[in-house]
This record gives C-alpha cells, sequence and structure tokens, in this order.
C-alpha cells in the first residue's frame, strides 16, 4: 500500500505541476477557456496529492535520509516544505480570483503562485529521489 500511495502521488503532483506550465503556454496564447481548465485540472490533482499525502503521513512513519548530501537535502526539503505550506492558501486564492473574474488581482498573483508551485512539484520529486 505504501508503495501504491507513493506512486499516486508522484503522478499526481507531477501532472500537476505539468498542467501549470500548459496553463501558463495556454493563456499566452489567449485560450482563456482552456487555460482555466487546465489549472483547475492541476488544482484538482494538487488536492489528490494533498489527501494522499495526509494518508501516507498518517499511516507510515517518515523515511529518514542516510545519504552523503545532507545539507542539499535538507535545504531542499526545508523550502519546498515551507513554500507548499505558502502555496496551498495562495493557490486557493489565485483560483478563486480567477473564477470570480477578478482578471487583474488574478494576473498580478497567478505567476508567483505558478512559480511556487512548479517549484514545490520539482522539490517534491527531488526528495523522492534523495529518499529512494
Amino acid at each position: 500500500m505504501y508503495e501504491l500511495i507513493t506512486i499516486l502521488s508522484l503522478v499526481t503532483i507531477g501532472l500537476s505541476g505539468l498542467l501549470i506550465l500548459t496553463g501558463i503556454v495556454l493563456i499566452k496564447l489567449g485560450k482563456r477557456e482552456w487555460h482555466k481548465r487546465a489549472m483547475l485540472t492541476a488544482s484538482f490533482l494538487a488536492l489528490i496529492f494533498v489527501v494522499l499525502y495526509l494518508i501516507k503521513s498518517s499511516l507510515y512513519p517518515p523515511k529518514q535520509y542516510t545519504g552523503e548530501y545532507k545539507t542539499l537535502y535538507y535545504f531542499v526539503l526545508w523550502s519546498h516544505t515551507i513554500l507548499a505550506i505558502i502555496n496551498f492558501p495562495l493557490a486557493v486564492y489565485t483560483v478563486y480570483l480567477g473564477l470570480k473574474g477578478l482578471y487583474d488581482k488574478h494576473r498580478k498573483i497567478a505567476p508567483i503562485t505558478a512559480a511556487v508551485w512548479i517549484y514545490v512539484a520539482v522539490t517534491g520529486w527531488m526528495i523522492y529521489f534523495f529518499l529512494n
């Protein structure tokens, strides 16, 4: 079960990050409806990831890093953790602004949200590779 949750977590957050990048390209191409679909799908996948993460965290003890790159690992881990915590309400607010049609505010905050989201997705994968 641990392995299944881990793989599903990697897939959901990885696809979420790719959909964020896709959404950025789509809005630059003026495809607003497809941008909206990509971003909402990314948000849904991220929500599934959070649920999987909470399940995994409640059922299994965390893995300990035993490699030789501890400084790098802990930098990645802590920056990932802090930015993931910050990005959750930021993402909810960004989606809210977009859905409510408050596009001026949405345009200001969305690039920050997207950059943090992608960083968190990439560093999440990095943490997995550090631990495995």
